[in-house]
């Protein structure tokens, strides 16, 4: 039952309820004495609004009771309604710098402007008396030390509370709210009917920058070191990716002891060290060309997410005439096209660019204003920034432009040597990510793709692209900030998107390693399973495409496997088709033969069942208006077959007598119509009369044949199609080749039908006499159901449309399986067509196998990582746990406390939430067996 059924039912009680808090809650004529002094003449007219406690007090007894709660609103009875006071309206006076209770010798008397304060219930004003003893501190610190966040150091006269600032802290984060929607709620809390109300907006937006800054120095450490602030390093006070490799933290002490190679390293797969990054720009993060870094300084200023400000644009100014894009050898990329454009008039930037990681979780020190479009000098920046946060060697880096980006990377890299160069050796992978891809040239689709290139896993290089529908929300509060501003906010944003991956990787590594098992075990399965049909005809030919692949990845100069590179033309072979197709038996067919056994009777059946089919489906497709010679030679066809089948049916007479009764009467025949008349094959009457046991043996047999002869057919159709439609994209232009082209298609289309049309017919017949017919049911493992998904070619051109980055139903490039009609034998034959295809295929297949054999084994290194990240941090908030003790100490010790806690707490929840991951593993099949090398094929003849 729905709750607001209940609640219909009594929605008059809380109608009641919420009424009678408007008063006293009195009967007529009972008066009310003071709850906190008992005097009968005290005159209880005031009542707390943010307290629980609904009572009455007096004047006197409720300043006493919020001595401590300076800032609650307070209901005074005016005889006839409750009206609004503050505690100040009524005398209190909050002292600092003393225990709550405790007069202070040599207060400073409160002004009569009295201190703002911004808190969650809105905007209140309160007389505040500091304390000047001779150990007094600041006025600053003793705001601070009643939590109460002052807006400036020297005589404050606003201040925010700590519970307002996180609040909208962790507000922000989550609804994107800007700070002036938060102080426009306050304005209507504080009053709702317009009065004025003092605006501290200005005061507040500093406040909050401070406040962000300030925590974000102290999760980071920065309060327990000996200087401070003032000596932390850049990216220093970043949220870092525990799942990323991190020398010195995550990763082993002796990893990179041998060659900068992804080869094995002491018996362990080096590449597994290797980190993802993509690079990417989003111009929907605005700045507006206001203010400036003089008048709007930042505080972060490198130590988080946004480059150092000062570095970047002397860079910038040094570098930015020099090194600018090159035309496009590919396709025409905005990237490219876009680089030198500015954002518009009023812009300062036009966007920003970043490099994440494949976690989605963004570098430190990687974001970085975008003064025109992607520049290379720019990405260049940010790119050489991140890697010098203590990356390892090898780093595979996507980015949607990588074809052209990658080509002088390293000369740009030499260029900037002087002024900003690579801390450490790095060796540099390109790749485009996988939703970018099918927008560049088929030389790139190969050469720079994830799908086929080794020791990737499933990486797909889309990160930024998930990060950015995250972020775009804050621009609208972000384009009006100043330069500094705009710095710190941006910081804080990415630094709480980081945590809340943090906190969840445990899930997420998990999820995915849920999905990766059971997906290794599928297409390693599909996968020796093509092996074993093509080694069935050519034994070598898989391990002469394996030493090609092989050689291609390593070394991609060599010749491109996943490439057709002759074919015979498709367009041709379709047209000589055409012309061979038959349109019926011999012409001595149509002569009875008193010699003809039961076996030839049968075989002469099926072809007139194909030609019964074939004349069928050329009456469909007349058209309404077919002309003269067309209906002549459809006309002669159905004449010529009709007496092919009445001869045919005479044989069939003496070898199946009780088909006679059957046949009496038949419409088609007395019609003429041939292509209708029930030829009642074994198989369609076995039921209704008695058939020889031989005659229902030979029919199943030649049916096991006809079967592989439609599934061929069907197969050599759907080659044709590949190649028919890589034809017309890159071929066809104009109306008349296009018409031309659809013609061909259309016919070659009807043939697709036809084959799986007769081949279902064919496997519903072989199913009715398998009943029958002794057979070891081997049949069954060969010949499969043919649904509509299982008709699809080699190249599934699904390929060509980018994959989805939600879950549509639909799976993208790497999860694709290759359909059953093409890991059965009979799919290598002799015609270069077919052999090509099947040998980009079966690469394709191979490079699924084995991003999924790579993506379990890197998920397993990744959860290592992650763990040995949480102990590490753990154990440096330990460290500072012996600092000596004093009164800030002991805070600094609580809160490294708490810190190595909160981190010992997320490895406890990973030990806990991956207990079963050996087991999934072990379990899901697919996996090689000593745990490192990917799986290839080895032929029957080779296996233990």
């Amino acid at each position: 039952e729905h709750p607001l059924l209940n609640f219909i039912l009594v929605r008059d009680v809380f109608l009641q309820e919420s009424i009678r808090l408007e008063g006293r809650g009195l009967e007529d004529g009972e008066t009310v004495a003071c709850k906190g002094c008992k005097a009968l003449d005290a005159a209880a007219y005031y009542r707390c609004e943010s307290c629980f406690d609904c009572r009455f007090f007096c004047a006197s007894c409720i300043v006493h009771n919020h001595l401590a709660n300076p800032i609650h609103w307070i209901q005074e009875w005016n005889g006839s309604f409750l009206i609004r006071r503050s505690l100040r309206e009524l005398g209190l006076i909050f002292r600092l710098g003393h225990p709550i209770g405790e007069e202070c010798p040599s207060p400073i008397k409160p002004k009569e402007e009295a201190l703002v304060v911004l808190h969650t219930t809105g905007v209140h004003t309160i007389n505040v008396e500091y304390c000047r003893c001779r150990r007094a501190d600041p006025h600053y610190v003793q705001l601070l030390r009643a939590r109460l966040f002052p807006a400036t150091i020297a005589q404050p006269q606003t201040a925010a509370t700590f519970e307002l600032l996180h609040f909208f802290q962790l507000l922000a984060f989550m609804s994107k709210a800007s700070g002036f929607e938060l102080f426009q709620t306050l304005v209507r809390l504080t009053d709702n009917i317009g009065n004025p109300v003092q605006n501290r907006y200005k005061s507040f937006m500093c406040m909050m920058r401070e406040w962000r800054h300030i925590r974000l120095m102290k999760r980071n450490g920065k309060g327990h070191t000996e200087n401070g602030i003032k000596t932390a390093e850049e990216g220093s006070c970043a949220v870092r990716c525990p799942a990323c490799p991190q020398p010195g933290v995550n990763l082993p002490l002796n990893y990179n002891e041998g060659p900068l190679s992804k080869t094995y390293v002491l018996g362990v797969e080096f590449w597994i060290y290797t980190l993802f990054v993509g690079v990417d720009a989003n111009f929907r993060l605005k700045r507006l060309d206001v203010s400036n870094d003089a008048n709007d300084p930042g505080l972060n200023n490198g130590l988080a997410f946004v480059v150092n400000e000062t570095k970047y644009k002397a860079f910038l100014n040094e570098f930015g005439e020099q090194v600018t894009n090159d035309t496009s050898t590919c396709n025409n990329h905005d990237a490219i096209k876009s680089a030198n454009i500015r954002g518009g008039k009023g812009i300062a930037a036009s966007g920003v660019g970043t490099v994440d990681c494949r976690h989605d979780m963004k570098r430190p020190v990687s974001i970085g204003d975008l003064q025109k479009g992607e520049r290379y000098v720019n990405m260049d920046f940010m790119v050489i920034s991140s890697m010098n946060q203590n990356a390892p060697e090898l780093v595979d880096t996507s980015y949607d432009i990588a074809c052209q980006y990658e080509k002088y990377f390293l000369n740009r890299v030499a260029l900037y040597a002087p002024v900003h160069p690579l801390t450490s050796a790095h060796n540099f992978s390109f790749f485009i990510p996988k939703w970018h891809i099918a927008a560049h040239r088929e030389s790139c689709q190969t050469t720079f793709s994830f799908y086929w290139s080794p020791y990737v896993g499933r990486t797909d290089g889309e990160s930024p692209e998930r990060g950015w529908a995250a972020m775009n929300a804050v621009a609208s509060s972000t384009k009006e900030m100043g330069p500094g501003s705009r710095r710190d906010t941006l910081d804080d944003f990415f630094g709480d998107y980081n945590w809340r991956k943090v906190i969840t990787i445990s899930e997420a590594l998990l999820q995915k390693l849920k999905d990766a098992v059971p997906e290794r075990a599928e297409h390693v399965s599909c996968f020796i399973e093509l092996c074993d049909s093509i080694a069935e005809t050519a034994p070598n030919l898989v391990t002469t495409w394996t030493q090609e692949v092989q050689s291609w990845e390593s070394d991609q100069t060599k010749t491109n496997p996943f490439a057709i590179e002759k074919v015979q033309s498709a367009e041709k072979e379709q047209d000589t088709e055409k012309e061979q197709d038959t349109t019926g038996m011999k012409e001595t067919a149509d002569e009875s033969d008193e010699d003809i056994g039961p076996s030839e009777m049968l075989s002469q059946g099926l072809e007139l069942e194909d030609v019964q089919a074939a004349l069928t489906a050329d009456y469909a497709n007349l058209g309404l208006h077919p002309t003269a010679l067309q209906q002549a030679k459809l006309l002669e066809r159905r004449k010529r077959l009709l007496r092919k089948v009445l001869a045919w049916i005479e044989v069939q007479k003496r070898h199946m007598p009780g088909v006679t009764s059957l046949r009496k009467n038949c419409g088609a025949i007395n019609q003429g119509i041939a292509e209708t008349i029930p030829l009642l094959m074994p198989s369609a009457v076995m039921k209704k009369i008695q058939v020889s046991q031989e005659l229902l043996d030979f029919e199943f047999r030649y049916r096991i044949a006809q079967a592989g002869m439609s599934l061929d057919d069907l197969r050599r159709h759907l080659l044709l199609r590949d190649q028919l439609y890589s034809s017309k994209d890159r071929h066809v232009r104009g109306q008349h080749q296009n018409t031309r082209s659809k013609g061909i298609l259309n016919r070659l289309e009807a043939k697709v039908k036809n084959d799986a049309r007769k081949y279902r017919q064919v496997f519903g017949q072989l199913t009715d006499l398998s009943a029958v017919v002794k057979n070891d049911g081997k049949w069954k493992a060969t010949w499969l159901p043919l649904d509509d998904d299982n008709i699809s070619g080699l190249k599934n051109f699904d390929e060509g449309v980018r994959p989805s980055l939600n879950n549509d139903g639909r799976p993208s490039v790497g999860k694709r399986t290759l359909s059953w009609i093409w890991r059965k034998s009979g799919v290598v034959d002799q015609t270069n067509l077919r052999n090509e295809a099947v040998r980009v295929e079966w690469c394709k297949a191979r490079a699924r196998a084995h991003r999924w054999q790579e993506e379990c084994h890197l998920l397993q290194e990744e959860m290592r990582r992650v763990k040995g990240y949480f102990q590490y941090r753990a154990q440096e908030w330990l460290a500072y746990v012996s600092s000596p003790y004093n009164e800030h100490n002991e805070g600094r010790r609580a809160y490294a406390s708490r810190q190595a806690a909160v981190f010992q707490s997320l490895y406890i929840r990973c030990i806990s939430d991956w207990k079963d991951c050996k087991r999934y593993l072990d379990e899901g099949g697919g996996g090689p067996e000593n745990g490192e090398v990917l799986i290839e094929y080895l032929a029957p003849t080779a296996t233990k």
